[in-house]
This record gives structure tokens, sequence and C-alpha cells, in this order.
């Protein structure tokens, strides 16, 4: 009967510390870089290539082909969008607006 006592007694702290170190460790910011250096795949953008047009045969109409909306021909990205380990997406910090009231007459 006591070594039921000390088996209880060992799972409830097992789960104590269990559940301690999850909500400790869930608010820490030391967890969320550990846990943001992970490649979740929202750079993969940046190494896309242009594809071979798409070849109809020649019996078949196509409609004509109208874009809606027009793409410009940008140079390449200068915004920093990578976190620390250069593996995520990450946007950049708004811009803090203060709005002044106009003077009451």
């Amino acid at each position: 009967m006591n070594t039921s006592f000390t088996q209880k007694r060992t799972l409830s702290a097992l789960t104590c510390i269990l559940l301690g170190s999850t909500l400790v460790l869930s608010g820490c910011q030391t967890a969320k870089g550990w846990l943001g250096q992970r490649d979740d795949g929202s750079l993969d953008y940046q190494d896309s290539q242009k594809l071979a047009p798409i070849e109809l045969p020649a019996q078949q109409p196509a409609a004509p082909f109208v874009p809606l909306y027009q793409t410009p021909n940008v140079g390449n990205n200068t915004l920093p969008l990578t976190n620390e380990s250069g593996k995520q997406y990450q946007l950049p910090r708004p811009e803090r607006t203060v709005s002044v009231a106009p003077a009451a007459e």
C-alpha cells in the first residue's frame, strides 16, 4: 500500500512540473526565439522562376488573355523580411503616428 501512495505522489509531482514548465515556456521570450527558428516555408516564393507559357493545340481556339492587374517590373527586394535565423517571413513593425487635435478657439 505504501508503494501505491509513492507512485501516485510521483505522478502528481511530474504532472505539476510538466504543466508548470509548459506555462512558463509558452510565455517566455526565450522560448519564442528558440521556437521561431523553424523553417515554415514563408520565404520559398523568393526562389520562384518563370514558367514556360502554356501551349494549346493548334486546332483549339483560345480566348484572348487580358490581365486584370498589371504587375510592375521591380528590382531586388531591399526590405529585411527574415527573422534572426533567416528562415521566416517577418513583417516590418508599423510606424507609430500621433494625431494632433486642432486647437479650440
